[in-house]
C-alpha cells in the first residue's frame, strides 16, 4: 500500500469518523512505522512491540472522534504512542531480563551484515541495553528527542510534563548512558 496517499491526514480522519475503513487503513499505513519505532525503543522487548503497537492503534481508532482536526495528527499520535508504550512497559514488562540478548545477537549474526553494519548494530544493541537501566520517562524523553528528533516543547506536551522535566529526563538518561557505555563501545 502506498503510504503517500494524496489526501491529508485531516481528510482521512474525517472519512474514518464517517466509518470509512479504507481511510483508516491509509491512515494506519501512513504512520505505522513511526508508531513501531517509538514503541520498540520504549518497550525494548521485540516480543512485546506488536502488542503495544496494536494497543496504540486501538486507542487511536476508539478515540478518533475526540481528535480535533485543527491540531497536528502526528503530534497527537506521538502522544498516544509514547504514553501507551510507557504504560505498557510499566504494566507488562519487568525490568529484569526483558531483552533476550542471545536472540538479538543471533539476529545480528544471521543477517550477515558488512563490518560497518555489524559495528552499528552492536553499538545500537549496547545503547538498548544501557537504556534498560534508566526510568521509562527518561527513556521516552531520550528516544523522542534523539531518535524521533522532536523539540523539547513537543516532548513536554507529549509526556504531559514541563520542559524543565523533559530536560532533566534527557540529562539523566545521557549521564546514565555515559556511565553504562563507558569503555564498552571501544571493545
Amino acid at each position: 500500500m502506498n503510504r503517500h496517499y494524496p489526501v491529508s491526514d485531516g481528510a482521512l480522519i474525517e472519512a474514518v469518523k464517517k466509518g470509512d475503513k479504507n481511510a483508516a487503513a491509509w491512515l494506519y499505513h501512513r504512520h505505522v512505522d513511526r508508531v513501531n519505532r517509538i514503541c520498540y525503543r520504549i518497550v525494548l522487548d521485540p516480543s512485546h512491540v506488536q502488542d503495544c503497537v496494536q494497543e496504540v492503534w486501538l486507542k487511536v481508532f476508539r478515540n478518533i472522534d475526540r481528535f480535533q482536526c485543527s491540531k497536528s495528527f502526528a503530534g497527537w499520535l506521538n502522544t498516544v504512542t509514547a504514553n501507551t508504550a510507557i504504560d505498557y512497559y510499566r504494566k507488562w514488562i519487568r525490568r529484569e531480563n526483558h531483552i533476550d540478548h542471545d536472540q538479538v545477537r543471533a539476529a545480528v549474526t544471521n543477517e550477515n551484515p558488512g563490518e560497518r553494519q555489524l559495528d552499528g548494530a552492536l553499538i545500537q544493541q549496547r545503547i538498548r541495553e544501557a537504556l534498560e537501566n534508566v526510568s521509562v520517562n527518561q527513556r521516552a524523553a531520550f528516544i523522542l528527542r534523539y531518535f524521533e528528533e522532536m523539540p523539547v516543547a513537543v516532548i513536554a506536551e507529549t509526556l504531559g510534563c514541563t520542559e524543565g522535566a523533559v530536560r532533566t529526563h534527557i540529562r539523566r538518561s545521557l549521564l546514565a548512558l555515559r556511565v553504562k557505555l563507558a569503555g564498552k563501545l571501544e571493545k
